[in-house]
C-alpha cells in the first residue's frame, strides 16, 4: 500500500499534477519587484521635475505594455490610455513622498504599499494614507494594474 502511494506521488509530481503552485523562480520575482520600483521611481523623479508630460511617453514604452489593462475606475487602458490620463493631469503642488511599506512578489504578480501624507479633503490637515498597487508582468513589462483609492470616511458632523 505504502509502494503503491509513493508511486502514485512520483507519477502525479512527474506529471506535474502534485505540484502545489509553490515552485517558485526568485529570480523572476525579483526581477517583477524591481521593474514595479523602477516605474515608479522613474515616474516620481518626472512628477518631482516638472517633466512628467514631456517624459510620460519614455517612462510608457519602457515599462508598459502596449496592451496595458488598467482597472483603475476611469482611467482608459493602453500604453496610449495611460500616456493620455498623465499628460491630462493638472500639475499640482508637489506630493510628499511615498514611503515604501512593502514590496512583494508572487510569480508574475506584483504588490506594491506604500505611505504618503496626504491632506484629508474635509479638514486639510495631512493624514497618513495607505496606497496599495498590483501588477501583473509580462514579458518583462507592466501588463495589468489594480490599485486602491485613498478614502478618508465620512464628513465630521456638522455642530
Amino acid at each position: 500500500m505504502i509502494t503503491q502511494a509513493i508511486a502514485a506521488g512520483v507519477a502525479a509530481a512527474t506529471l506535474g499534477l502534485a505540484t502545489p503552485g509553490f515552485a517558485r523562480d526568485e529570480a523572476k520575482e525579483y526581477a517583477n519587484a524591481k521593474l514595479v520600483q523602477d516605474f515608479y521611481a522613474e515616474l516620481e523623479t518626472a512628477t518631482a521635475s516638472g517633466k512628467i508630460k514631456d517624459q510620460v511617453d519614455a517612462i510608457a514604452v519602457k515599462y508598459l505594455a502596449p496592451n496595458y489593462i488598467q482597472h483603475m475606475e476611469g482611467a482608459p487602458s493602453g500604453r496610449d490610455g495611460f500616456v493620455q490620463l498623465l499628460g491630462s493631469m493638472q500639475p499640482g503642488p508637489p506630493l510628499p513622498p511615498a514611503k515604501l511599506l512593502a514590496l512583494m512578489a508572487d510569480g508574475d504578480k506584483v504588490i506594491q504599499v506604500t505611505s504618503r501624507d496626504l491632506p484629508n479633503p474635509v479638514t486639510h490637515t495631512p493624514k497618513a494614507t495607505l496606497i496599495w498597487n498590483m501588477f501583473r508582468i509580462e514579458n518583462g513589462q507592466l501588463a495589468e494594474h489594480w490599485d486602491s483609492t485613498p478614502g478618508f470616511g465620512l464628513p465630521p458632523a456638522k455642530p
